[in-house]
């Protein structure tokens, strides 16, 4: 029971931070295609990448305090797409762990 609750939990943390990380990659997509060739090249592209720690109003994020709102921007911008990431890696080891032992068996 305890290890199905820990599968849902991550699971759905997982579809979470599959969002924002394809956020993170039209954030990107709009930076090189848009104001890449409209301003100063790939310094506008950092810029749209630092954009929710300089601004973290783009979020419409209403928390009391400036400090949480910015702790908020990060972890949504910059955690969870690495935590995306992270993730699939090692789901995907396990994956081809699991598929290359039943292989064996059989």
């Amino acid at each position: 029971m305890k290890k199905q609750v820990e599968k849902i939990i991550f699971g759905i943390i997982y579809g979470f931070s599959a969002i924002f990380f394809l956020g993170f990659i039209v954030n990107i997509v709009h930076g090189f295609i848009i104001h890449m060739h409209e301003t100063d090249s790939w310094r506008a592209v950092l810029r749209i990448l630092a954009s929710p720690v300089t601004d973290p109003a783009i979020f419409q994020v209403h928390v009391g305090n400036n400090i949480w709102s910015m702790f908020l921007a990060i972890i949504i911008s910059y955690l969870l797409p690495a935590f995306f990431c992270v993730s699939t890696y090692f789901l995907k080891q396990d994956y081809l762990e699991t598929h290359e032992n039943s292989r064996f068996l059989h």
